[in-house]
């Protein structure tokens, strides 16, 4: 799977709602904050793929691997819970689909859009 290694953490059902943000905003907004990169979440320094800015969101500073697991649950439970296939994000990105393209895609996509992540 594009060399993303899955980190499997218990399910962290309980998000603290600091903020709401679309998937498509959380993008537009965190993504400018990254270079893109692809094949893996964080290059360690400012390169973040699309699940790796999610997992910034969520507070990951793109180093710690401890907390990355953390992270990437929390991310992945989210997107799940709101029906976001987390395959067809890495594959938009590993092909090489900026940031703003895949929040577009979601726009578009069926009401994807309307659901919120809740920053914790």
């Amino acid at each position: 799977m594009f060399g993303y290694e899955m980190i499997h953490v218990g399910q962290q059902q309980q998000l603290l709602k600091k903020q709401e943000l679309t998937v498509s905003q959380i993008l537009r907004t965190y993504g400018k904050q990254f270079s893109q990169i692809m094949g893996q979440y964080s290059d360690g320094h400012d390169g973040r793929c699309v699940l790796g800015v999610i997992m910034s969101y969520y507070g990951w500073d793109g180093v710690d691997k401890i907390n990355a697991g953390k992270k990437l649950s929390t991310a992945l439970n989210a997107l799940d819970h709101i029906g976001i296939d987390k395959n067809m994000l890495i594959e938009m990105n590993d092909s090489g689909y900026a940031f703003d393209e895949i929040a577009d895609h979601l726009d578009r996509a069926s009401g994807i859009s309307r659901y919120h992540f809740c920053q914790g």
